[in-house]
């Protein structure tokens, strides 16, 4: 199978969370021989405009010496862990979340990125929100949300739902992951409602477990449902089997139901305790 991770990006913040993914993904990194970049990303002081702008300018560069060192200290305790030939490389920037996660993929040709988005307090929604589903369709790498509560360690289980179109991409990185994880994979998709008939199965969920079936010697389980969101239906699935992992596209796949998910831009990434990937 093509090679499809060779840098993979992981957003860190010096929590606790940031080292035990960073000591999860290692193991992953040296046997699909891919190089580990951990960027720290200083955010715009939310301080009154009022302050004296030179005394900004030196908190600013304060936060910035402290965050490098920390940076540098982070990387040299876990890369005598890397494979010979395999790097981790630090990186401090300044900006806001989505704008600087951006440039970095494209400058550094990232193929996967690695978040730990949560929600420290209900209002905190508001301030520095990363929007999973609008900075995946800008950036040409998935997203692999990892909540507090989970890690990456063992995979075993993938949900990947099916709607209307044969999602080759999608496929294409579960079967990846996969087959380094000897991993099952679970595909589902709603039935179809045809006016005055009963509910059909969805035709391209038939023809995603064909060519999984015809191209990959993995474990593969295909599942009909009844349900009226996509979205809400995989993650009620997807914690039935205790699924390590969900690969979805943005937009529909992931927008749950529900006036109050629309107007908060709540979506499948923050509301489920099990890690989505976002292709």
């Amino acid at each position: 199978m093509e090679k499809l991770l060779k840098q993979i990006l992981v957003v860190v913040d010096f929590s606790g969370k940031s080292r035990q993914i960073l000591e999860s993904i290692i193991p992953m990194a040296n046997e699909l021989k891919c190089d580990i970049h951990l960027l720290y990303i200083s955010q715009p002081s939310v301080l009154p405009f009022t302050i004296n702008a030179q005394q900004v300018i030196a908190v600013k560069s304060d936060q910035v010496a402290w965050a490098t060192s920390r940076m540098m200290a982070l990387q040299g305790e876990f890369i005598h862990l890397m494979d010979k030939g395999r790097f981790i490389y630090s990186h401090v920037a300044e900006g806001s979340m989505e704008r600087t996660i951006r440039t970095f993929t494209m400058k550094h040709e990232i193929d996967l990125t690695i978040l730990t988005y949560r929600r420290r307090f209900a209002w905190s929604k508001w301030l520095n929100r990363i929007n999973i589903n609008r900075l995946t369709k800008k950036i040409q790498c998935p997203i692999l949300n990892i909540p507090e509560s989970t890690s990456i360690h063992q995979i075993r289980n993938i949900v990947l739902p099916v709607t209307n179109v044969l999602p080759l991409r999608k496929i294409m990185f579960a079967s990846y992951l996969a087959q380094y994880h000897d991993a099952r994979i679970h595909l589902v998709a709603l039935k179809e409602n045809q006016e005055g008939e009963e509910s059909s199965d969805n035709s391209y969920l038939y023809k995603s477990y064909q060519l999984l079936r015809d191209n990959t010697d993995l474990a593969i389980e295909c599942h009909p449902v009844n349900g009226e969101n996509i979205a809400n239906t995989t993650l009620q699935y997807a914690e039935k089997v205790n699924a390590d992992l969900i690969v979805v596209q943005p937009g529909k796949e992931a927008e749950l139901p529900g006036l109050l998910n629309s107007i908060f831009s709540r979506f499948l990434f923050s509301a489920s305790r099990i890690p989505v990937m976002a292709v």
